[in-house]
């Protein structure tokens, strides 16, 4: 679970008694309001977490359950510190679409998606220019027969259908 200062946790031994939280918190993280903590159903070491505030590098991963984290905010960032006028990230999800594991960030500035996480490289295409535009997009939801949902703010919700399999 993520705070809104920064800090992220994992919970050992969630399914007993007593789960033990741990501080996984990255090295490079800001002190800002986490967003979304996603986590891939078919690899739990790998995280995603979103954070939503203005002025701060965005989307950070981590393929070792939270020991290493690489920001993958790329051109959704003006500058490279995250400063300047990228998008506030809301939200975070996974598909994978005609054999290709597919990202989509819900923003301020609408949907994007990528195939490729790149590190700072990361290239993030908008998704529905022509439906959803630069409408503030709070939430995404997919499922694994390739159903994905958007939540906007004030602006209904938007729905597709991708081609997919499911993730094993």
């Amino acid at each position: 679970y993520g705070t809104s200062n920064g800090k992220v946790y994992k919970m050992i031994n969630a399914h007993t008694g007593n789960p033990t939280a741990t501080e996984i918190t990255g090295a490079g993280f800001p002190s800002g309001y986490i967003s979304c903590v996603t986590i891939d159903p078919a690899d739990a070491d790998r995280i995603f977490i979103t954070f939503s505030n203005y002025n701060v590098k965005s989307i950070f991963f981590s393929s070792d359950g939270g020991s290493n984290w690489s920001d993958i905010s790329g051109n959704l960032e003006e500058n490279a510190d995250g400063t300047g006028n990228g998008p506030s990230v809301r939200w975070i999800e996974q598909l994978i679409i005609n054999g290709d594991l597919a990202y989509f960030v819900a923003t301020t500035t609408g949907l994007y998606s990528t195939t490729n996480l790149n590190g700072t490289s990361t290239n993030w295409i908008q998704e529905g220019g022509s439906v959803l535009g630069n409408v503030v997009c709070a939430m995404i939801k997919t499922r694994s027969d390739g159903f994905v949902a958007v939540g906007t703010h004030g602006n209904g919700v938007y729905t597709a259908t991708f081609e997919s399999q499911v993730v094993s």
